[in-house]
């Protein structure tokens, strides 16, 4: 994940912030809840359907290199079982901007660089397995499953696979058609409280699930997470506002240009992050545009923020706002 999507998701966390708390599909925290072991272990046991799943380590936010000097990766979350395979998970709430297939692809690529060592005696047979899961809020093969998952396999010979060890599963939150406890999993990272009534089986791991994220939203740690989250919105408005402040500062005063440049910046950062979430589903109009750009009310503009993060289209977006 780049730093322009990270910006991205924690715009769409502060809307989240704004309204309450955050689900546990909202990117902050996902990765807050993932650091801990239990949780860790518990949503990759329901993933793979294996009860008995044990981890020997865990990160989060783990970069892997490319060392052509080309686009390095930031999983989201990664694990080791004991067996020695290597899990990925993502959580993915934006696909339109991107192929999920070709990034599930290179990420798979660059997990097994560092894995073996150079040299004559290095043996590709000593590869780990591994499994690389995208969580979406949307199906995006549209075939109204819950799980796609994928591995090599022979077109010419019914049943032979190729066996190199790799795995690439497909989560989605809006399919109900799956493993009861796996689909309870997805719709309570949807909305995480146990009150959903789309969860349908409260296994243990849930449970114990549930026990971990509220310990966690009540951590001083997750305290300094939100006021991060905060602060980023604060600081691409006043970054907005000085630049533009500044440079009319040399004509009014420098000091009552700041000022004003930085009340205008709130104003303006608040109006891009509009424009950004709605360009994430197609372009924006040229009317729309100069609408939200042209609106100075703060309290408007907040309502058409929350409006733009729930939306699926401009036109969606121009009917919330009525």
């Amino acid at each position: 994940m780049t730093q322009n999507v990270w910006e991205q998701e924690a715009v769409k966390d502060l809307v989240q912030l704004e309204e309450g708390e955050l689900n546990l599909c909202d990117f902050a925290l996902f990765l807050s809840v993932m650091k801990n072991e239990t949780a860790h272990r518990n949503v990759l046991s329901i993933i793979m359907g294996e009860r008995n799943l044990e981890l020997k380590e865990v990160h989060v936010e783990e970069v892997i290199l490319n060392r052509s000097g080309q686009r390095a990766i930031r999983l989201d979350a990664r694990a080791t079982d004991i067996s020695g395979r290597n899990f990925a998970t993502e959580m993915q709430n934006d696909t339109e901007q991107d192929d999920m297939r070709r990034r599930a692809r290179f990420y798979q690529g660059l997990m097994d660089t560092p894995v073996l060592k150079s040299g004559r005696e290095t043996r590709y047979k000593y590869l780990p397995p591994t499994i690389i899961t995208f969580i979406t809020q949307k199906d995006i093969f549209g075939k109204g499953l819950a799980k796609y998952t994928f591995t090599e396999q022979c077109e010419e010979i019914k049943d032979l696979h190729l066996e190199d060890g790799t795995t690439k599963i497909f989560l989605n939150m809006s399919s109900k058609n799956g493993e009861p406890v796996l689909v309870s999993l997805l719709q309570y990272m949807k909305h995480t409280t146990l009150e959903n009534p789309e969860i349908l089986v409260k296994d243990e791991r849930i449970m114990q699930l549930n026990e971990i994220v509220t310990e966690v939203k009540q951590s001083e740690e997750w305290e300094a997470v939100k006021m991060s989250i905060l602060s980023i919105g604060l600081e691409r408005g006043e970054k907005i506002g000085l630049e533009k402040g500044l440079n009319r500062g040399e004509k009014i005063g420098l000091e009552k240009g700041m000022a004003r440049g930085l009340s205008c910046g709130k104003v303006q950062g608040k109006a891009q992050s509009i424009l950004e979430l709605l360009e994430e589903n197609g372009p924006v109009s040229e009317k729309t545009h100069n609408m939200i750009l042209s609106e100075t009310d703060m309290e408007r503009l907040s309502k058409w923020l929350k409006a733009a993060a729930r939306s699926g289209s401009e036109e969606d977006f121009l009917d919330r706002i009525q």
